[in-house]
Protein backbone atom coordinates (compact mmCIF):
# COMPACT_ATOMS: atom_id res chain seq x y z
CA UNK A 1 0.00 0.00 0.00
CA UNK A 2 2.94 2.65 0.86
CA UNK A 3 4.64 1.97 -2.03
CA UNK A 4 1.53 2.20 -4.20
CA UNK A 5 0.89 5.62 -2.87
CA UNK A 6 4.85 6.92 -2.92
CA UNK A 7 4.37 6.06 -6.53
CA UNK A 8 1.14 7.84 -7.55
CA UNK A 9 2.06 10.63 -5.52
CA UNK A 10 5.83 10.33 -7.76
CA UNK A 11 3.07 9.91 -10.70
CA UNK A 12 1.43 13.12 -9.71
CA UNK A 13 4.76 15.32 -9.17
CA UNK A 14 6.52 14.64 -12.60
CA UNK A 15 6.86 16.87 -15.44
CA UNK A 16 4.90 19.43 -13.59
CA UNK A 17 7.49 22.55 -11.79
CA UNK A 18 4.42 24.40 -10.05
CA UNK A 19 4.46 25.37 -6.55
CA UNK A 20 1.00 24.56 -4.05
CA UNK A 21 -0.23 27.42 -1.97
CA UNK A 22 0.83 27.08 1.42
CA UNK A 23 -1.30 25.79 4.07
CA UNK A 24 -4.63 28.29 4.45
CA UNK A 25 -4.58 29.91 7.89
CA UNK A 26 -8.26 29.47 7.29
CA UNK A 27 -9.00 26.08 6.72
CA UNK A 28 -6.62 23.81 8.50
CA UNK A 29 -6.53 20.20 10.24
CA UNK A 30 -6.16 20.37 14.00
CA UNK A 31 -4.84 17.80 16.45
CA UNK A 32 -5.71 18.79 19.71
CA UNK A 33 -8.74 21.04 20.98
CA UNK A 34 -6.56 23.30 23.08
CA UNK A 35 -4.50 24.76 20.06
CA UNK A 36 -4.79 28.83 20.81
CA UNK A 37 -5.81 29.11 17.02
CA UNK A 38 -9.48 27.83 18.20
CA UNK A 39 -9.71 29.32 21.96
CA UNK A 40 -12.70 30.62 21.53
CA UNK A 41 -14.07 28.71 18.57
CA UNK A 42 -17.49 27.57 18.22
CA UNK A 43 -17.42 23.57 18.09
CA UNK A 44 -19.70 21.67 15.49
CA UNK A 45 -20.30 18.10 16.39
CA UNK A 46 -21.33 15.81 13.17
CA UNK A 47 -21.90 12.76 15.09
CA UNK A 48 -25.55 11.27 14.92
CA UNK A 49 -27.82 13.32 16.98
CA UNK A 50 -28.61 10.91 19.95
CA UNK A 51 -24.61 11.01 20.53
CA UNK A 52 -24.24 14.71 20.49
CA UNK A 53 -27.50 15.81 22.44
CA UNK A 54 -26.00 12.91 25.00
CA UNK A 55 -22.61 14.51 25.44
CA UNK A 56 -20.31 16.65 23.80
CA UNK A 57 -18.15 19.36 24.29
CA UNK A 58 -19.11 22.27 25.98
CA UNK A 59 -21.56 24.61 23.76
CA UNK A 60 -21.11 22.06 21.26
CA UNK A 61 -23.55 22.79 17.52
CA UNK A 62 -25.01 19.45 16.62
CA UNK A 63 -24.89 19.27 12.41
CA UNK A 64 -25.36 15.79 10.84
CA UNK A 65 -24.42 15.63 6.91
CA UNK A 66 -27.69 14.29 6.96
CA UNK A 67 -28.80 18.43 7.09
CA UNK A 68 -27.62 19.16 4.10
CA UNK A 69 -28.14 15.83 1.73
CA UNK A 70 -31.62 15.18 0.60
CA UNK A 71 -32.24 11.72 -1.24
CA UNK A 72 -29.20 9.09 -3.33
CA UNK A 73 -26.64 12.15 -1.52
CA UNK A 74 -28.30 14.81 -3.31
CA UNK A 75 -26.54 17.99 -2.12
CA UNK A 76 -29.32 20.58 -0.93
CA UNK A 77 -29.53 24.25 -2.23
CA UNK A 78 -27.82 26.88 -0.88
CA UNK A 79 -30.90 28.84 0.56
CA UNK A 80 -31.33 25.29 2.35
CA UNK A 81 -27.77 25.17 3.60
CA UNK A 82 -27.38 28.12 4.80
CA UNK A 83 -30.91 28.19 6.65
CA UNK A 84 -29.54 25.61 8.66
CA UNK A 85 -26.45 27.65 8.96
CA UNK A 86 -28.36 30.18 10.95
CA UNK A 87 -30.43 27.63 12.74
CA UNK A 88 -27.83 26.40 14.19
CA UNK A 89 -26.62 29.82 15.87
CA UNK A 90 -23.70 30.69 13.39
CA UNK A 91 -23.22 33.72 11.73
CA UNK A 92 -20.73 33.32 9.33
CA UNK A 93 -18.42 34.87 11.46
CA UNK A 94 -17.01 32.96 13.99
CA UNK A 95 -13.75 30.59 14.21
CA UNK A 96 -15.58 27.01 13.76
CA UNK A 97 -14.35 23.51 15.38
CA UNK A 98 -15.49 20.77 13.54
CA UNK A 99 -15.13 17.60 14.97
CA UNK A 100 -16.58 14.03 15.24
CA UNK A 101 -15.19 10.31 15.21
CA UNK A 102 -16.35 9.56 11.27
CA UNK A 103 -13.58 11.53 9.18
CA UNK A 104 -16.02 11.75 6.05
CA UNK A 105 -18.62 12.94 8.27
CA UNK A 106 -16.25 15.63 10.10
CA UNK A 107 -15.03 16.69 6.36
CA UNK A 108 -17.94 16.90 4.67
CA UNK A 109 -19.54 19.26 7.31
CA UNK A 110 -16.02 21.24 7.61
CA UNK A 111 -15.56 21.51 3.47
CA UNK A 112 -19.42 22.63 3.48
CA UNK A 113 -19.07 25.34 6.09
CA UNK A 114 -15.70 26.74 4.59
CA UNK A 115 -17.70 26.71 0.86
CA UNK A 116 -20.86 28.35 2.78
CA UNK A 117 -18.29 31.08 3.76
CA UNK A 118 -17.80 30.67 7.26
CA UNK A 119 -14.68 33.03 8.12
CA UNK A 120 -12.12 30.07 9.82
CA UNK A 121 -12.51 26.40 10.07
CA UNK A 122 -10.60 23.85 11.96
CA UNK A 123 -10.52 20.31 12.07
CA UNK A 124 -10.23 18.02 14.69
CA UNK A 125 -8.09 14.85 13.57
CA UNK A 126 -8.67 13.15 16.79
CA UNK A 127 -11.89 10.89 17.00
CA UNK A 128 -14.40 13.12 19.73
CA UNK A 129 -15.70 9.89 21.63
CA UNK A 130 -12.93 8.93 22.75
CA UNK A 131 -11.85 12.41 23.57
CA UNK A 132 -14.95 13.31 25.88
CA UNK A 133 -13.73 10.63 28.27
CA UNK A 134 -11.38 12.36 29.52
CA UNK A 135 -12.50 16.17 28.90
CA UNK A 136 -15.26 17.89 31.04
CA UNK A 137 -18.80 17.51 28.33
CA UNK A 138 -22.24 18.66 28.22
CA UNK A 139 -24.99 18.17 26.24
CA UNK A 140 -24.89 19.14 22.35
CA UNK A 141 -27.33 21.86 21.30
CA UNK A 142 -29.61 20.66 18.14
CA UNK A 143 -30.54 23.40 15.50
CA UNK A 144 -33.41 25.26 16.37
CA UNK A 145 -36.50 25.57 14.08
CA UNK A 146 -35.68 29.37 13.19
CA UNK A 147 -32.37 31.29 11.88
CA UNK A 148 -30.51 33.30 14.73
CA UNK A 149 -28.87 34.72 13.86
CA UNK A 150 -29.21 34.72 9.95
CA UNK A 151 -26.02 33.24 8.89
CA UNK A 152 -23.99 36.40 6.59
CA UNK A 153 -20.79 33.98 5.13
CA UNK A 154 -19.93 35.11 1.85
CA UNK A 155 -19.52 31.83 -0.04
CA UNK A 156 -16.15 31.15 -1.74
CA UNK A 157 -17.84 30.68 -4.87
CA UNK A 158 -14.38 30.32 -6.81
CA UNK A 159 -13.64 27.11 -5.01
CA UNK A 160 -17.06 25.62 -6.38
CA UNK A 161 -16.59 24.64 -10.77
CA UNK A 162 -20.40 23.28 -11.80
CA UNK A 163 -20.85 20.69 -13.89
CA UNK A 164 -21.70 23.18 -17.17
CA UNK A 165 -18.55 25.47 -16.21
CA UNK A 166 -16.41 22.19 -16.19
CA UNK A 167 -17.56 21.06 -19.21
CA UNK A 168 -16.56 24.17 -21.40
CA UNK A 169 -13.00 24.05 -19.50
CA UNK A 170 -12.72 20.86 -20.44
CA UNK A 171 -13.16 21.55 -24.48
CA UNK A 172 -10.79 24.70 -23.92
CA UNK A 173 -7.40 24.79 -25.02
CA UNK A 174 -5.94 24.91 -21.21
CA UNK A 175 -8.13 22.09 -19.72
CA UNK A 176 -8.38 22.43 -15.45
CA UNK A 177 -5.53 19.47 -13.93
CA UNK A 178 -8.35 17.25 -12.20
CA UNK A 179 -7.85 14.29 -8.92
CA UNK A 180 -10.21 11.25 -8.74
CA UNK A 181 -10.90 10.68 -5.24
CA UNK A 182 -11.96 7.24 -5.95
CA UNK A 183 -10.70 3.95 -5.75
CA UNK A 184 -8.82 2.49 -8.53
CA UNK A 185 -11.30 0.09 -9.21
CA UNK A 186 -14.19 3.11 -9.67
CA UNK A 187 -11.42 4.79 -11.85
CA UNK A 188 -10.96 2.22 -14.18
CA UNK A 189 -14.72 1.29 -14.80
CA UNK A 190 -14.37 -1.86 -12.63
CA UNK A 191 -16.87 -0.66 -10.26
CA UNK A 192 -19.44 1.08 -11.30
CA UNK A 193 -21.99 4.00 -9.53
CA UNK A 194 -23.86 5.68 -12.20
CA UNK A 195 -24.97 4.74 -15.52
CA UNK A 196 -21.30 4.37 -16.91
CA UNK A 197 -18.11 3.91 -15.65
CA UNK A 198 -14.75 5.21 -16.55
CA UNK A 199 -13.04 8.77 -15.13
CA UNK A 200 -13.23 12.36 -16.27
CA UNK A 201 -10.93 12.94 -19.21
CA UNK A 202 -7.55 13.29 -18.37
CA UNK A 203 -8.17 13.13 -15.01
CA UNK A 204 -5.43 11.44 -12.42
CA UNK A 205 -5.87 9.12 -9.67
CA UNK A 206 -5.40 9.43 -6.08
CA UNK A 207 -7.86 8.11 -4.21
CA UNK A 208 -9.21 9.68 -0.95
CA UNK A 209 -8.35 6.45 1.19
CA UNK A 210 -4.58 6.48 0.32
CA UNK A 211 -4.31 10.30 0.81
CA UNK A 212 -6.08 9.97 4.15
CA UNK A 213 -3.07 7.92 4.98
CA UNK A 214 -0.31 10.07 3.74
CA UNK A 215 -2.05 12.72 5.95
CA UNK A 216 -2.38 11.05 8.95
CA UNK A 217 1.59 9.65 8.76
CA UNK A 218 2.54 13.14 7.69
CA UNK A 219 4.32 12.27 4.09
CA UNK A 220 1.87 13.42 1.94
CA UNK A 221 3.80 16.25 -0.26
CA UNK A 222 1.99 17.27 -3.03
CA UNK A 223 4.16 20.95 -3.34
CA UNK A 224 4.83 19.36 -7.36
CA UNK A 225 1.17 19.49 -8.14
CA UNK A 226 -0.67 22.25 -9.98
CA UNK A 227 -4.01 23.61 -8.56
CA UNK A 228 -6.30 20.94 -9.84
CA UNK A 229 -10.16 20.54 -9.80
CA UNK A 230 -11.28 17.76 -7.46
CA UNK A 231 -14.36 15.07 -7.15
CA UNK A 232 -14.92 11.74 -6.19
CA UNK A 233 -18.52 9.38 -6.10
CA UNK A 234 -20.78 12.57 -4.95
CA UNK A 235 -21.62 15.38 -3.38
CA UNK A 236 -20.73 14.24 -0.06
CA UNK A 237 -17.61 12.05 -0.86
CA UNK A 238 -16.51 15.11 -3.32
CA UNK A 239 -16.30 17.89 -0.60
CA UNK A 240 -15.19 15.48 1.85
CA UNK A 241 -12.11 14.77 -0.59
CA UNK A 242 -11.58 18.90 -0.81
CA UNK A 243 -11.29 19.41 2.58
CA UNK A 244 -8.96 16.54 3.05
CA UNK A 245 -6.10 17.95 0.06
CA UNK A 246 -6.96 21.82 1.25
CA UNK A 247 -7.54 21.39 4.91
CA UNK A 248 -5.36 18.25 5.42
CA UNK A 249 -2.86 18.23 2.25
CA UNK A 250 -2.63 22.13 2.41
CA UNK A 251 -3.07 21.64 -1.66
CA UNK A 252 -4.70 24.81 -3.80
CA UNK A 253 -8.10 22.67 -4.71
CA UNK A 254 -10.99 23.43 -6.14
CA UNK A 255 -14.47 20.81 -6.10
CA UNK A 256 -16.61 19.64 -8.52
CA UNK A 257 -19.83 19.04 -5.78
CA UNK A 258 -21.65 17.02 -8.40
CA UNK A 259 -18.61 14.48 -8.30
CA UNK A 260 -18.66 11.00 -10.81
CA UNK A 261 -22.33 10.22 -10.34
CA UNK A 262 -23.52 13.79 -11.50
CA UNK A 263 -20.88 13.31 -14.73
CA UNK A 264 -21.58 10.42 -15.80
CA UNK A 265 -25.38 10.38 -15.79
CA UNK A 266 -25.48 12.91 -18.60
CA UNK A 267 -24.28 10.29 -21.21
CA UNK A 268 -23.47 13.22 -23.98
CA UNK A 269 -20.41 14.02 -21.75
CA UNK A 270 -16.70 12.39 -22.42
CA UNK A 271 -15.44 9.96 -20.33
CA UNK A 272 -12.02 7.86 -20.47
CA UNK A 273 -12.30 4.14 -19.72
CA UNK A 274 -15.50 4.19 -20.59
CA UNK A 275 -17.69 0.99 -18.96
CA UNK A 276 -21.35 0.01 -19.10
CA UNK A 277 -23.09 -2.71 -16.79
CA UNK A 278 -22.99 -6.32 -18.71
CA UNK A 279 -26.50 -6.93 -19.85
CA UNK A 280 -27.58 -10.49 -19.44
CA UNK A 281 -30.45 -12.58 -20.07
CA UNK A 282 -31.71 -13.48 -16.74
CA UNK A 283 -33.67 -17.28 -17.26
CA UNK A 284 -34.92 -17.91 -13.82
CA UNK A 285 -34.15 -21.97 -13.07
CA UNK A 286 -36.72 -24.17 -11.27
CA UNK A 287 -34.92 -26.13 -8.79
CA UNK A 288 -35.14 -30.19 -9.82
CA UNK A 289 -36.48 -30.94 -6.21
CA UNK A 290 -39.12 -28.50 -7.19
CA UNK A 291 -40.29 -29.85 -10.45
CA UNK A 292 -43.69 -32.22 -10.33
CA UNK A 293 -43.28 -35.43 -11.66
CA UNK A 294 -44.57 -36.34 -15.32
CA UNK A 295 -48.58 -37.08 -14.48
CA UNK A 296 -48.45 -36.09 -10.95
CA UNK A 297 -51.06 -33.46 -10.34
CA UNK A 298 -50.00 -30.95 -7.83
CA UNK A 299 -52.03 -29.35 -4.71
CA UNK A 300 -52.30 -26.35 -6.47
CA UNK A 301 -54.12 -27.97 -9.38
CA UNK A 302 -56.32 -29.61 -7.81
CA UNK A 303 -57.89 -26.20 -5.91
CA UNK A 304 -57.81 -25.11 -9.46
CA UNK A 305 -59.94 -28.26 -10.68
CA UNK A 306 -62.22 -28.43 -7.32
CA UNK A 307 -64.37 -25.10 -8.81
CA UNK A 308 -65.13 -26.69 -11.93
CA UNK A 309 -66.09 -30.27 -10.98
CA UNK A 310 -68.45 -28.39 -8.63
CA UNK A 311 -70.27 -26.60 -11.11
CA UNK A 312 -70.59 -29.66 -13.63
CA UNK A 313 -72.60 -31.11 -10.68
CA UNK A 314 -74.85 -28.33 -10.29
CA UNK A 315 -75.45 -28.24 -13.59
CA UNK A 316 -76.40 -31.91 -13.94
CA UNK A 317 -78.30 -31.91 -11.03
CA UNK A 318 -80.36 -28.90 -12.24
CA UNK A 319 -80.95 -30.72 -15.36
CA UNK A 320 -82.61 -33.91 -13.47
CA UNK A 321 -84.93 -32.06 -11.68
CA UNK A 322 -86.24 -29.96 -14.50
CA UNK A 323 -86.90 -32.77 -16.19
CA UNK A 324 -88.62 -34.55 -13.19
CA UNK A 325 -90.83 -31.18 -12.75
CA UNK A 326 -91.69 -31.59 -16.41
Amino acid sequence: MLRWLAFALAMLLAGSTAVAAPRARDFFYLARPGDPRVRSAVVVDTRPLAACTARSLPEARCLSPREFLGPHWRLASFRDIVWVLGAAGLSGRETVLVAGDDAMRRDFVAGLLYLAGQARVAVLTAPLTPLLATRPGAPGIPRGMFRNPVYQGQPRARLIVLREELEQALRGPRPPYLLDGRSLSAYWGRRIRALRGGHLPGAQPLPMAALRLAVTRHYADLSGVPSAVAYSNNAYDSIAYFTLLRAGAGFDARVYPGGWEDWANHTALPVDAETYYERRRMVPQIPASTRPAVGAISPDSGKAIMPVLAGLVLAIAGYYLGRRRA
